[in-house]
């Protein structure tokens, strides 16, 4: 009888709501940029509906999702790499099963007629990734794509010592080369677009966003931003657009190296340099993004970050049809 009333007493302790968290509570997790209210904002103007799991009795915020309704279709997120949960270490399994019932729940109400939830790397949180998964199926979720990261672990091991010998090779290459590494001011962001923007076209590539829709990113959340460029003799050869998208992770959201620096290899010298700033900056995880042209899997770059000892990363978007 004691440990009925215990759970019950627990039980009584959550709380699961739609729309604005209630004054005094905080959240009790590290919360994405993308799912952030202001992200939010440039990635929709409206349409957007919140779901949190609270914690009453420590009036804390301890899971959250954010979703936004476009032509009967629910988007987390609407328009950025990826949104999904954002889940406290307190959660438990069954607590996060019966949020996603009553987050369905709450949507088919609102006329809902298919749900689509891009989650981050599974090397951002590999526990919360495997039980998410596990209980989104358990909910009739499918996998509608799956693409392939790669994400280096930050330790106390120098950046060279994680290399293969090839890669070893082209980073002491780099280095008899006297590249120089810099952090560049934001106000040379346009400059360092237009450069990686030149690159892509080089090999017959795009970017995925126009340097205004970066740009006005940039503007409302210029903090998570950090600009990387490598050198020789003077001339920009490589350059990096990084995003702080969790206090512990760095992602390496744009970079590209100049064709006509192609046998000084200043990719690696550039990813040396960009992991020894998050050594000094209480940075976990270093997301050097996923590998994909066309739909397709990009074999070689896959290889690239593999020989860089970065560890592979499924990157999982969930869908379900309302019936």
């Amino acid at each position: 009888m004691m440990i009925e009333n215990d759970k019950e007493s627990e039980r009584s302790n959550f709380q699961m709501l739609e729309g604005i968290i209630p004054v005094g509570f905080k959240i009790d997790f590290d919360e994405s940029l993308f799912n952030s209210k202001a992200h939010r904002k440039l990635q929709s103007s409206s349409g957007w509906h919140s779901f949190h799991l609270l914690r009453k009795d420590k009036r804390f915020v301890v899971a959250s999702i954010h979703f936004c309704l476009e032509k009967f279709i629910a988007l987390s997120p609407a328009h950025a790499p990826f949104g999904s949960f954002g889940i406290s270490v307190t959660v438990t399994p069954s607590q996060l099963f019966e949020f996603i019932r009553f987050i369905e729940e709450k949507l088919i109400k609102h006329g809902t007629k298919k749900i689509i939830i891009k989650c981050p790397p599974e090397q951002f949180n590999v526990s919360q990734h495997n039980i998410l998964t596990v209980l989104l199926f358990n909910h009739q979720y499918q996998i509608s794509n799956a693409e392939l990261g790669a994400c280096l672990q930050i330790s106390k091991a120098p950046f060279f010592d994680l290399l293969d010998s090839w890669e070893k090779r082209k980073l002491n290459q780099g280095i008899k080369a006297n590249l120089k590494f810099k952090i560049i001011p934001m106000d040379q962001l346009n400059e360092i677009y237009n450069f990686i923007l030149t690159c892509r076209e080089e090999r017959n590539q795009s970017l995925s966003m126009t340097y205004k829709e970066l740009y006005n990113t940039v503007r409302k959340s210029e903090d998570y931003f950090i600009l990387f460029g490598v050198y020789h003799d003077g001339d920009l050869v490589a350059a990096s657009i990084a995003i702080r998208v969790k206090k512990n992770i760095l992602y390496n959201f744009y970079s590209a190296h100049s064709k006509s620096s192609d046998s000084l290899s200043p990719v690696v010298f550039l990813i040396d340099k960009i992991y020894g700033w998050c050594s000094k900056h209480h940075t976990e995880i270093l997301d050097l993004g996923t590998s994909a042209w066309d739909g397709k899997p990009n074999f070689p770059l896959i290889d690239f970050k593999l020989r860089l000892g970065a560890i592979p990363s499924m990157k999982l978007t969930f869908e379900k049809t309302i019936v």
